[in-house]
C-alpha cells in the first residue's frame, strides 16, 4: 500500500529516509536491484517520483545486461529504448537471463550457448556458439624435432554462431501453453518452445547414480532431472518456481502432408544449464581456468572447461563432445601442476614445463573408455599441448576470450 507521507521532521507517518537530501536518496537507491526499486516505489510518492524521474538509479539497474554484451565501439546507453527504465520494465520477465555461457545435454554432442543482450533489436537473445575447423586448409603434420616419431599438428579453430537466435525474449514475450514460451521458427520447419526447469531441492539426497543435469562432474548451483518418460510434460513450471540457471527447450519437425494435416516429428527436449562464472574466469591463483577449443582430428574442434579444483589440479571436463568421448565426460586430468616432469628446451616451446597427465579415450558410444599416461606442455597461460605418448601425436588447445565472444568479436 502506498503510503502519502509527509516530508516534514515531525511528520508522525514520515521515515527518516524522507528527510535525506534527494542526492542522497539517489545514490542508495542505486545499490538496489529492479525488483526493489520497484518495491520501494510502491511505498509512497516521494520514492514513486525519485525513481521513475531518475536514470541513475535505472542504468546500475541495466549495467549487468549491457557491460557483458556491448562491442567495444558501441556506446553505453539504454537505444533502442527511450530510458533506462523502459529497457528494464520492456525485459523485466526475463531479466534473469543475463549474457553467460549455457552447455546443453545434447546426446554424445552436447551444446554450448552464448546469452546476451542485442543493443540493435532490444531483446536478451542466445546463440548456439560452434567450433569451425577448416581440416582443408589445414598445415601438414611436423615431426616434433624431440621426437621424430610423433607429430605435431597446429589448430587454428574459428567460433561461428547460429544465425538466428535459438531463445529470444523481448517485450512482446508472452507465456503460451502450459507456460512455454514459442521462439522463432527455424527456416527447415524446426519448431522451438522455451520451458523453465525445476531444480533439485537442497533438502533432497543426490545420489551419485541419478541423472542429473549438469552432471555432478561439473559444479553447479542448481540441478535438475535429466530424463523424463513423458518428455518433461505436466513439469513445466511457471518462472517464480524455477530455476534462474536452468531451462529446458522443446524441438520438432513440424509440415503439412498431401492432405493437409499437420505432422509433427523427431520431438526431442534438451535441457541447459548456466555455467557458473567463476569456473571460467582465471586469477593468480587459477591460471587455466576458462572455456578452451580442443583439436579433436576426425571430431574436429570440441570447447573444452578447465577446471581447476585446486591450486595445483586441472581437469579437462567436455562441454561438447563425440561419440568416443562424449560430452560431461573428462578429457584428460592432470594431478599436479606443481609436478615438473621436464622444462622443453626444443625449438617449438622453448621454455614450456611439462607436466604428467592422463588422457581418456574411448571406442564408439563411450565404450571400453580409459585413461593412459600422457604429458601436457604448458606453453602459456593460452595455449597447451597434449602428448598423447601412445598415439605419437601432439594436440592443441586454445583459450577462448569469452569477454570478446559476448561482445560479438571472435573469441579467440
Amino acid at each position: 500500500m502506498m503510503i502519502d507521507s509527509a516530508n516534514g521532521p515531525g511528520s508522525t507517518l514520515g521515515s527518516p529516509l524522507l528527510g535525506v537530501p534527494t542526492e542522497i536518496k539517489v545514490k542508495i537507491v542505486t545499490f538496489l536491484d529492479g525488483e526493489s526499486l520497484i518495491a520501494i516505489g510502491s511505498t509512497c510518492k516521494q520514492f514513486l517520483t525519485l525513481i521513475h524521474d531518475s536514470e541513475e538509479c535505472w542504468k546500475s539497474v541495466c549495467l549487468p545486461i549491457l557491460l557483458d554484451s556491448l562491442p567495444p565501439d558501441v556506446p553505453l546507453s539504454p537505444a533502442p529504448y527511450k530510458s533506462y527504465r523502459d529497457l528494464y520494465l520492456s525485459l523485466r520477465t526475463f531479466a534473469w537471463f543475463t549474457p553467460g555461457l549455457w552447455h546443453g545435454n545434447r546426446d554424445l554432442l552436447g551444446s554450448l550457448y552464448i546469452s546476451r543482450y542485442n543493443h540493435v533489436t532490444g531483446h536478451l537473445e542466445a546463440h548456439e556458439v560452434f567450433c569451425v575447423h577448416d581440416r582443408s586448409a589445414m598445415l601438414p603434420y611436423r615431426e616434433w624435432s624431440l621426437s621424430p616419431a610423433v607429430f605435431v599438428q597446429d589448430f587454428n579453430p574459428r567460433i561461428d554462431r547460429s544465425l538466428a537466435p535459438v531463445v529470444k525474449f523481448g517485450p512482446r514475450t508472452e507465456y503460451g501453453k502450459n507456460n512455454e514460451i514459442p521462439q522463432p521458427r527455424s527456416p527447415r520447419g524446426m519448431t522451438t518452445t522455451f520451458f523453465h526447469a525445476a531444480p533439485i531441492l537442497p533438502e533432497r539426497i543426490v545420489y551419485p547414480q541419478m541423472n542429473l543435469w549438469p552432471p555432478q562432474l561439473i559444479p553447479a548451483d542448481d540441478r535438475t532431472r535429466n530424463e523424463s518418460p513423458t518428455g518433461f510434460r505436466g513439469h513445466v513450471l511457471h518462472r517464480t518456481d524455477a530455476s534462474t540457471n536452468l531451462f529446458r527447450l522443446r524441438r520438432w519437425i513440424s509440415f503439412m502432408n498431401a492432405d493437409s494435416h499437420g505432422v509433427i516429428m523427431g520431438e526431442r527436449v534438451e535441457t541447459i544449464a548456466r555455467l557458473r562464472p567463476d569456473l571460467y574466469t582465471r586469477n593468480p591463483e587459477f591460471p587455466y581456468r576458462g572455456l578452451w577449443i580442443g583439436d579433436y582430428e576426425s571430431h574436429g574442434g570440441e570447447f573444452i572447461l578447465f577446471h581447476q579444483p585446486t591450486k595445483n589440479r586441472l581437469e579437462a571436463i567436455k562441454l561438447t563432445g563425440d561419440p568416443n568421448v562424449p560430452r560431461a565426460e573428462y578429457s584428460f586430468v592432470v594431478d599436479d601442476l606443481s609436478h615438473t616432469e621436464r622444462v622443453c628446451s626444443e625449438p617449438e616451446w622453448p621454455g614450456a614445463r611439462v607436466v604428467a597427465a592422463q588422457g581418456h579415450t574411448a571406442a564408439l558410444n563411450f565404450t571400453n573408455n580409459a585413461f593412459s599416461p600422457t604429458q601436457l606442455i604448458l606453453i602459456s597461460d593460452d595455449l597447451v599441448a597434449h602428448y598423447w605418448i601412445n598415439l605419437s601425436r601432439i594436440k592443441k588447445f586454445k583459450r577462448v576470450n569469452i569477454d570478446d565472444l559476448m561482445r560479438g568479436g571472435s573469441g579467440l
